[in-house]
């Protein structure tokens, strides 16, 4: 049934198409349709091999059959001889056990044992034909399928042909239309032509039109942008000159300060421990805060005294939408210091004189965070609890306590600012904290936290799999010598981080 099936697939001629007389095709076409009717004898050939091979088939698979029953037969008869055998060898041995005559018993055992050789030896050549006819079957079958193959291919040749004729003929009638079509598009494209010439003449004449007033008008927006950039840098101009004889740090107006500040100090000596310095925006309620962290032996009303600037820049940041709250550490005994009262975020045990990291006091560390933690929950609360608009950031040691609190706090803030610090040993790197925003920058000359035994710190955040920290370390900063790279660097980060459709001044 099988190779009735692929006989009804077996591809048929298609038929050669009969173009008239007036589409002659020349020598290409006659050759082409040779080539068909070979292709056509020729499966034709093959087809009637194949029905011979199917019917050899047919053939070896009947002899086989044949052959399997002979076999049954010739196998039932050696198992009932082998039977009988066993049979007439229980008797020999219950002759001897009962001390009859085994004379008889060994004529019967002799017989049977001869006949089961017979069938044994007729059971070998049956078994001998059928592996003959089977091997014979399995020849004829492959034949078969050459056959088939050779038939197979036969058929896609002559359906190759039957192809190129029909395209043959379909170039043919293609000449003919595409001449005639040929000639109605040159006379349509002539006419388009001429169309098109007309039109690129008059469009050049109205962009020549138009180039002309644009670039008046770049003229004119250029003066006028210029003039307002003399006004601006006046102003800018005035406001310093007048900052400057007022004793008011610039941008301070900008700013509305509150909290701790030496110049409202009553005293040549204040206590600032524990203490909080605040610039708030003069104009409007604040959308953003940063937290910042002052370095070891400082206080927080340097940057609100004589800092603000540090905070607001009027090209870079010309937003007025930003709080800054500045912390002072409280005043502690400083072990490697011989108990020296010192304003730090944490107490010092050795002092390796910026060689490597110094070893610190875990208790003070701990009180630090949790006053960082209940300042970064209230600023968090007043923003209506977006955490993603509270920023974090310090210089030296303020740094390394607040990219611990950063890190530590139970929630993910809107990104972190460090400047001249590095990545605290006894610091966690929680996998929910790998996408914060950190921006650390460091001095390639600082003397105090050295560069060589920092960046192998920041080494850490790579191998916890953090993926948003930007490190810039540049040639030539010192630890002390910051100033004017750290409100650089502080400006960079806030211009990184703010989102630019907040609101200007």
């Amino acid at each position: 049934s099988r190779l009735v099936r692929r006989r009804a697939a077996w591809p048929s001629a298609p038929p050669a198409p009969r173009p008239s007389a007036a589409m002659s095709g020349g020598g290409q076409v006659a050759a082409v349709e040779q080539a068909v009717r070979e292709r056509k004898e020729e499966h034709k050939a093959a087809r009637r091999e194949a029905v011979a091979e199917r019917r050899s088939v047919a053939q070896s698979s009947s002899v086989c059959k044949q052959r399997r029953r002979t076999l049954a037969v010739v196998q039932r008869r050696r198992k009932g001889q082998e039977a009988a055998w066993k049979a007439a060898q229980r008797n020999l041995e219950l002759c001897r056990k009962k001390g009859w005559s085994t004379e008889g018993a060994k004529g019967r055992l002799a017989a049977a044992r001869k006949r089961l050789v017979e069938e044994s030896r007729a059971e070998t050549v049956a078994s001998r034909e059928l592996r003959s006819a089977r091997s014979e079957r399995a020849t004829a079958t492959k034949a078969a399928q050459l056959v088939n193959v050779r038939r197979d291919r036969a058929g896609d040749r002559l359906k190759l042909e039957a192809l190129r004729l029909r395209q043959a003929w379909a170039a043919v009638a293609s000449r003919v239309v595409g001449e005639r079509r040929l000639k109605a598009l040159q006379a349509k494209q002539e006419a388009q032509r001429r169309e098109l010439a007309a039109r690129q003449r008059e469009a050049a004449q109205q962009l020549e039109a138009r180039l002309q007033e644009e670039v008046s008008s770049l003229k004119r927006k250029t003066v006028e942008k210029a003039r307002d950039e003399t006004v601006k840098r006046q102003h800018r101009a005035s406001a310093y000159s007048a900052a400057l004889r007022s004793w008011e740090p610039l941008h301070a107006d900008k700013f509305h300060r509150a909290g701790a500040s030496a110049m409202k100090a009553k005293s040549e000596d204040p206590d600032y421990s524990n203490r909080q310095s605040v610039l708030r925006p003069r104009w409007k309620r604040h959308e953003f805060t940063i937290v910042y962290l002052h370095q070891f032996c400082s206080n927080g009303t340097n940057y609100v005294d004589w800092k603000p600037h540090y905070f607001f820049s009027q090209t870079k940041l010309p937003y007025l939408s930003l709080k800054v709250t500045l912390p002072t550490a409280k005043a502690i005994p400083i072990t490697a210091h011989d108990g020296c009262k010192q304003y730090a975020w944490y107490d010092y045990k050795t002092d390796h004189d910026g060689k490597r990291e110094d070893m610190l006091e875990s208790n003070s560390l701990r009180e630090t965070r949790d006053r960082i933690f209940g300042i970064l929950d209230r600023e968090i609360e007043l923003l209506s609890g977006d955490a993603s608009r509270v920023f974090l950031g310090g210089a030296s040691q303020g740094c390394c306590t607040a990219l611990h609190c950063a890190l530590t706090y139970p929630r993910v803030l809107g990104g972190f600012v460090g400047v001249v610090g590095h990545l605290l040993s006894s610091s966690p790197l929680p996998k929910g904290k790998k996408n914060l925003p950190i921006y650390l920058y460091n001095g390639k000359a600082d003397e105090v936290m050295r560069w060589t035994w920092v960046r192998e710190t920041y080494k850490r955040f790579k191998e916890a799999g953090y993926t948003n920290v930007n490190i810039k370390a540049e040639e030539g900063v010192t630890h002390g010598k910051t100033e004017r790279k750290e409100r650089e660097w502080i400006l960079d980060f806030l211009h990184q981080v703010i989102p630019k459709e907040s609101k200007k001044g």
